[in-house]
């Protein structure tokens, strides 16, 4: 078995080696789904070798198992579970790693094509000739048929070994690992909901073929290292920062009385993807009226009447980082004396907590800051707790120690800040948000390309129509 040998892996037929050299040599020299450029744009394979280096060292011992999600979405871009993007780089469904703690070597397993399916749907990592798999920075790459033997026999010679997987739910571009694991919940109330969820499979199957191993969870270390963005992934989130506020502030200029909502949504969708997007990081919220005190209001069908206010929240996704801004503006292009003394209002909180969002200073003194302004105003019992969340890779993103956005404020942090001042009753909901990059020195207003200081918001509505 001189093939088996040579590339390091045990139980593979000689049939097998061959067809799968067959379909290599045969095969396109681009994935469908993995993106060198979005690799090139982390800086290339070193980067994500890196960032499993550093995984290994948090750890410390066993093998860390990551997979990549099984299906394709819905009528929509495929996207890659954030996890495992973020140490391999690669976008393959049904595709799986596996890294060698105290070696530091990665083997990555990877579905087999049969030339019909390559040529439908397009190569993946396996299919592509050794050269380019190198390239992307992969020299074992292995057919997913051998995942549970190689697994199996890794385990043999240390069958107590610490075996890493994520215990946790996945996280989303538009969900965090709580809002999953809720979401499980709602379902579960359905009396055919399925016994076990897609993403809880795979920590499934290692407790079940592999109950001599230690199965631990590597959540708590990916997390911690996802919070600090890196400089490649600081440049990213400034491009798709000034790509989604562009796009927004060209939606909002083309704003007029008696447009449907999902006009707005659709100017600024083309804008993202006109410029590069390869996705957005969560379906457009354009609430008015009776559909404005609705926080996530998706449907966006009904005509904006004339001086109704519209909150707009959306922005795109570009190598799986996401943004998130959002404005409020009357759509005829005026704030009514009352609209304009409650947006002003949330405006002076947002600002006062992103003032204080610098190394030295904690979350619960930024947010204390913007109390202030609501207590002064006579609404102090609207106000909730630090106004924002975390966001990279998933528009909620991970925090280091839970799902809070709490303790000391750290450089490469990237956080929003969007409270909120509404009245129900009144159709009234004001948010004004942008997401920041903390640095060394001043916070950085990564979706500053669009206004939101009063007069220059009611310059902008409808700009594009005089």
């Amino acid at each position: 078995m001189r093939a088996t040998r040579s590339i390091g892996w045990p139980g593979m037929t000689r049939a097998a080696a061959c067809a799968l050299m067959l379909c290599a040599l045969s095969a396109a020299s681009h994935a469908q789904y993995t993106d060198a450029q979005a690799i090139q744009d982390y800086g290339g394979p070193k980067e994500f070798a890196q960032r499993r280096a550093d995984l290994a060292k948090k750890v410390k011992t066993g093998y860390v198992v990551l997979f990549a999600r099984t299906h394709l979405p819905e009528a929509a871009h495929y996207r890659e579970d954030n996890d495992f993007f973020y140490y391999t780089g690669i976008a393959d469904p049904g595709a799986a790693m596996v890294l060698d703690v105290e070696k530091g070597t990665t083997m990555i397993f990877e579905p087999e094509q049969d030339k019909r399916t390559a040529q439908v749907y397009g190569p993946n990592l396996l299919a592509l000739p050794k050269d380019e798999q190198v390239k992307l920075g992969y020299s074992v790459v292995i057919s997913d048929a051998q995942f549970q033997v190689t697994l199996a026999f890794l385990l043999s010679s240390h069958p107590d070994e610490d075996l890493w997987a994520r215990l946790s739910p996945p996280d989303l571009a538009d969900g965090a690992r709580l809002e999953v694991a809720m979401s499980y919940g709602h379902q579960d109330q359905f009396p055919w909901h399925p016994e076990i969820y897609p993403s809880e499979a795979p920590a499934h199957f290692l407790a079940l073929r592999f109950p001599q191993a230690h199965l631990r969870d590597v959540t708590p270390s990916m997390d911690e290292m996802r919070n600090i963005k890196t400089p490649a992934e600081i440049e990213v989130l400034r491009r798709v920062g000034k790509m989604s506020a562009e796009g927004n502030r060209q939606a909002i200029a083309c704003a007029k009385p008696e447009m449907f909502q999902y006009q707005i949504e659709a100017t600024a969708y083309d804008y993202y993807y006109s410029h590069g997007a390869q996705g957005v990081a969560y379906p457009a919220i354009v609430g008015s009226g009776s559909d404005i005190n609705t926080w996530h209001y998706f449907s966006n069908r009904h005509v904006i009447q004339p001086n109704e206010l519209v909150v707009f929240d959306y922005a795109a996704s570009l190598d799986q980082m996401t943004m998130d801004i959002t404005r409020t503006f009357n759509i005829s292009g005026k704030f009514t004396p009352e609209q304009a003394k409650w947006y002003q209002v949330d405006l002076d909180a947002q600002e006062a907590v992103i003032a204080l969002l610098t190394p030295g200073h904690t979350y619960d003194e930024a947010q204390a800051a913007g109390k202030v302004i609501y207590e002064k105003a006579g609404i102090g019992a609207q106000w909730t707790g630090y106004p924002g969340h975390f966001v990279g890779l998933a528009t909620h993103d991970v925090a280091a120690t839970g799902v809070r956005v709490s303790g000391p404020i750290q450089s490469g942090q990237v956080v929003t800040v969007e409270p909120i001042v509404e009245f129900p009753d009144k159709h009234m909901h004001y948010r004004v948000e942008d997401t920041i990059l903390i640095t060394s020195g001043a916070p950085e207003i990564l979706s500053a390309a669009v206004p939101k200081e009063m007069a220059d918001v009611e310059k902008m509505v409808g700009s594009e129509n005089k």
